[in-house]
């Protein structure tokens, strides 16, 4: 695999797991990040986009996978989440096989994962920091977000493990209600011991 510490970072809806990644690219550590790698693949990946043409062609929109297609198959039960996962997991894990290879020689690189544990791929860290609010905080920033509504924030928070368990399993917890300046020194904190 890798001879740096791979750090996985996660944290549920609404935490302030974006911002701590933003941070952490400022220090120039490697980041890979699951959700930006996913995309890429919808838009270039020759191999993916066949797999999902063979089992859903209508998901190919412009030579593209089309996320808000998916979205529907979803919601009119043409399509599982778990099913959906299947057909991406492999392809992630060979980018993120390609991540390791490409940063071998770093001290530290992190993980942006944001169901890291629900998706197992802790088995592939060292180290992980889970980015934490109280449930109220979450919810209310979740919520200023365009476009989220009740169904859709159940709907989404019934695939994340329940944030009490993502501290359990934590080597380090990042609380974010405090502000930014508090998320950064906890972080920067945090990153001088792993290195």
């Amino acid at each position: 695999m890798t001879k740096s510490v791979v750090v996985g970072l996660t944290g549920n809806m609404g935490a302030g797991k974006s911002t701590a990644v933003k941070m952490i690219r400022e220090t120039v550590v490697p980041v890979f990040e699951a959700d930006r790698a996913v995309h890429i693949l919808m838009r270039d990946n020759r191999e993916m986009k066949a797999l999902f043409f063979r089992k859903f062609p209508e998901s190919l929109v412009n030579d593209e996978i089309d996320r808000t297609v998916l979205s529907a198959l979803i919601k009119e039960q043409k399509l599982d989440v778990r099913q959906l996962e299947q057909m991406i997991y492999p392809f992630l894990e060979k980018e993120l096989q390609n991540f390791f290879t490409r940063h071998s020689r770093e001290p530290v690189v992190v993980l942006d994962v944001p169901l890291l544990f629900e998706a197992g791929w802790d088995r592939f860290c060292d180290k992980i920091i889970v980015v934490s609010a109280p449930a109220d905080v979450l919810k209310q920033r979740v919520f200023e977000r365009p476009g989220m509504t009740e169904e859709k924030y159940l709907a989404l928070t019934a695939r994340q493990m329940p944030d009490e368990e993502k501290r359990e399993k934590a080597d380090y917890v990042i609380e974010t209600q405090y502000g930014i300046d508090s998320v950064q020194q906890q972080l920067t904190e945090i990153m001088e011991e792993l290195k």
